[in-house]
């Protein structure tokens, strides 16, 4: 069974704005880019045959390319219209199943991907949760791929469970605290400096950010 994971990104100039008060612009971009390349290597190491980045810029690409993934220009406006074009992309070339995670939950870990995998089984039609720590979608997997039509934004757990719900009986959820954390402020840069781990964005913050915030 093919399994495609989808990974969209910002552009490197708008991606995280609301940390523009404690990192500046550059900071913001390798943050960025630093979280990409952390949750590829998750991916990589999962169960997943094969990866799709949905971004708009050159630094995004070349990243994914190094990391042996595939990179789809984003053409359509706004995050829901481009993750469905990748899905759809993604059907054209065999995908059986699709799993979306965003590019900065730098926590996320091989295991967290095969454990959401495992749980899908052999079911024919099945979709699987992780939420955020804030009430989004931070893991969305899908069997078929165009189970239900996506719908990120601020409350997407609830609404994707609603429409899973409505599509079929084999919903499941997975809760990780790894999977749950994903960067959007001040206090999330300090969360991670406290937790210990081995990946490039925390080490990017605890080397170059950490007495900016002190």
């Amino acid at each position: 069974m093919m399994i495609y994971a989808v990974v969209p990104v910002k552009h490197l100039t708008a991606s995280k704005s609301k940390l523009a008060s404690v990192l500046t612009p550059k900071n913001r971009k390798h943050l960025t880019l630093a979280m990409l390349e952390d949750v590829l290597t998750a991916i990589r190491g999962s169960t997943v045959q094969e990866i799709v980045v949905v971004g708009s810029d050159f630094s995004v690409s070349e990243l994914t390319t190094d990391a042996g993934a595939v990179y789809i220009r984003e053409e359509a406006r706004g995050l829901n219209r481009a993750i469905s074009g990748s899905i759809l992309w993604c059907m054209k070339r065999g995908a059986k199943s699709i799993l979306i995670l965003p590019a900065d939950i730098p926590l996320l870990s091989s295991a967290d991907i095969n454990r959401i995998i495992e749980m899908a089984g052999n079911a024919e039609s099945t979709m699987i949760l992780s939420p955020s720590e804030n009430g989004g979608t931070n893991a969305l997997y899908l069997k078929p791929p165009n189970l239900i039509p996506v719908s990120y934004g601020p409350g997407s757990f609830k609404r994707h469970l609603k429409q899973g719900r409505r599509r079929t009986a084999g919903v499941k959820l997975y809760y990780s605290s790894s999977v749950a954390f994903d960067i959007d402020s001040k206090d999330d840069l300090q969360k991670l400096l406290r937790t210990p781990s081995t990946s490039l964005s925390s080490q990017f913050v605890a080397k170059v950010l950490k007495k900016n915030m002190e």
